[in-house]
């Protein structure tokens, strides 16, 4: 895998350090509130992101899973968000905070956060790993950002290419001519 890789943006120590920190942002926020909270972790690419989050928050916590796709064989997004596995826990009136892996376009969190606030929570937030201020709509507003990034697209630490690179333990930029 290595030598499929261009550069890193953040090692596997930076990104450790990063979502530490915010697990205590996440923990302040919802300080009082927090038997009610559900963590909807955006599956697949979410999946080590929010695995490792989660183990800094000091409180209980439900967990629901939505599995959402738009990157089928492609490095851009395109068609429609296909919600493959819907949410199977009541958040009606519980407090919901969606953890993504990237605010892209904004696609998935906007067709995500519509569904889920029409199922009444109490509250949602948005928490993504990375987010491309170029390219993320002004009005979707993630309430926690682990690293904003320039537009590339980028493999590891749950993030993929055509489900390959997952493991990789670092955030890093594919080479171009792998996909291109």
């Amino acid at each position: 895998m290595k030598q499929d890789i261009d550069r890193t943006l953040y090692t596997r120590e930076q990104i450790d350090r990063r979502v530490t920190e915010l697990g205590a942002e996440i923990a302040e926020t919802y300080k009082g509130v927090s038997a009610d909270l559900v963590i909807v972790p955006v599956l697949t690419g979410s999946i080590i992101f929010v695995a490792d989050l989660i183990r800094h928050l000091p409180f209980k916590m439900r967990i629901g899973l939505m599995t959402v796709s738009r990157y089928r064989g492609a490095t851009t997004s395109g068609g429609e968000t296909q919600i493959l596995r819907d949410l199977t826990v009541d958040i009606k009136d519980r407090h919901v905070l969606v953890v993504d892996d990237i605010l892209d376009t904004g696609n998935t969190l906007r067709t995500v956060s519509e569904q889920l606030q029409a199922r009444n929570p109490a509250s949602l937030r948005l928490c993504t790993l990375l987010r491309k201020p170029s390219k993320a709509p002004k009005d979707l507003v993630a309430d926690f950002v682990g690293f904003d990034i320039d537009d590339v697209f980028v493999v590891g630490y749950g993030l993929d290419f055509n489900d390959h690179y997952r493991n990789w333990p670092d955030l890093s930029v594919l080479r171009p001519e792998l996909y291109e």
